[in-house]
C-alpha cells in the first residue's frame, strides 16, 4: 500500500486494525492502489473495479421506501433496512440518489432481472461490461457526497445477501405497485 493511505481517525487498536483491514480489502479492487489512496485522500471517494472482491446491487433509494428521496437521512435509511432484515456493507449516493449493497464477486452472473423495470440493476465484471464504482473512504458516514451506512467489515468477510436482498427487494417493488394501484382513481364506465 502506498503513502497515500487514508487517515484512520483516533480509533483504538482493534477498530483501527479492522479498518485498515477494509482498506487494504477494498483497494484489491483498485485499477491502481496509489491512486485509489490518493483520491480517498482528496476526495473521499475512489473509482474501484466491481466484480474482483464483491459485485454491487444498485437500488434506488424509492424502491427501499416509496418516500425515500435525496434529503432523506441515513438514519432512516439505516432503520428500513434494519426493518427488511438487509445485513452488510452498504454505502449511498445521496445525489443520484442510490443505494450500493455490496454482494459476493460473480453474482451478477445470476442476478435476475425482473427487478431491472424499477431501476435495480447488479453491477460487476461479467463480461463484456466491466463496472467501475465510485466508493466512498471508510469513515465516511453522512453527507455530503457519497457514505457508508454499513461499512465493510474484513475481518467477517460479510457481504450482503444476495438471495434475500432480491427477495426484498421483489417484496417492496411488489408492495409499490399495489400501493399505487390503490390510490389511482378509479374509472367507472
Amino acid at each position: 500500500m502506498s503513502d497515500a493511505t487514508p487517515p484512520v481517525h483516533a480509533l483504538s487498536g482493534r477498530d483501527r486494525a479492522r479498518r485498515l483491514a477494509a482498506y487494504h480489502w477494498l483497494l484489491e479492487s483498485a485499477p491502481h492502489r496509489d491512486t485509489a489512496g490518493m483520491e480517498w485522500t482528496r476526495y473521499g471517494v475512489a473509482l474501484l473495479t466491481a466484480g474482483i472482491r464483491w459485485d454491487v446491487v444498485r437500488v434506488p433509494y424509492e424502491v427501499l421506501h416509496p418516500s425515500f428521496a435525496r434529503d432523506t437521512a441515513p438514519r432512516d435509511l439505516t432503520q428500513r433496512l434494519g426493518e427488511l432484515g438487509v445485513i452488510g456493507p452498504v454505502f449511498c449516493d445521496p445525489y443520484r440518489p442510490f443505494a450500493y449493497f455490496m454482494v459476493p464477486p460473480r453474482t451478477d452472473q445470476q442476478w435476475p432481472r425482473d427487478l431491472a423495470a424499477a431501476g435495480v440493476e447488479c453491477l460487476g465484471g461479467t463480461r463484456p461490461y466491466v463496472y467501475h464504482v465510485g466508493v466512498p473512504q471508510v469513515e465516511r458516514a453522512a453527507p455530503p457526497g457519497l457514505f457508508w451506512l454499513a461499512p465493510p467489515d474484513e475481518a467477517k468477510r460479510q457481504y450482503v445477501n444476495p438471495e434475500h436482498l432480491h427477495q426484498v427487494l421483489h417484496a417492496c417493488v411488489h408492495q409499490s405497485t399495489e400501493q399505487e394501484q390503490a390510490d389511482a382513481p378509479q374509472v367507472i364506465a
